[in-house]
């Protein structure tokens, strides 16, 4: 039966992989520091459900695990993917240009740290989206499953 570590330790590359590939046409380090946001991002989904239905006894799942709601809003957050990373490349690419043009060191620093801030969230964004279908498919393999509802 999976328990934490097992989530944990196909959730995280599950965000990885995913991060990696819905980032093709950043250059390498933008590539990266997206794809270590999808890590962070796949450890968070994977860790959701348990979080949302606490494994306090065998039957613990409920909404959270369940495959029609699930389903419905893995859906509902891919279709909406690409534009939400858009909105948070841009505003990356905006930190960016603004660390280039600015003389203050401090506000170098600063936009800096935003530019790498949207880029990993970007990356966690798809991450969680993983992480969290990933638990959901180790949990239907348990004797238990998966309600269909709730």
């Amino acid at each position: 039966m999976p328990n934490r570590p097992i989530h944990l330790a196909t959730s995280g590359p599950a965000g990885v992989a995913f991060a990696y590939y819905k980032a093709p046409y950043t250059n390498d380090i933008q590539r990266l520091q997206e794809v270590v946001g999808g890590a962070l991002g796949g450890l968070l989904g994977g860790l959701l459900p348990d979080l949302c239905d606490p494994p306090r006894h065998p039957g613990h799942r409920a909404v959270a695990h369940a495959v029609f709601p699930v389903g419905l809003g893995a859906t509902a957050w891919i279709g909406n993917l690409d534009s939400w990373q858009k909105d948070l490349r841009d505003r990356a690419d905006e930190y960016t240009r603004r660390q280039i043009q600015a003389d203050d060191p401090i506000l170098q620093a600063l936009y800096g740290l935003l530019a790498l801030v949207f880029r990993m969230l970007s990356g966690m964004l798809a991450g969680i989206v993983a992480g969290y279908v990933t638990h959901i498919c180790l949990d239907f393999t348990t004797p238990r499953c998966l309600p269909l509802i709730s």
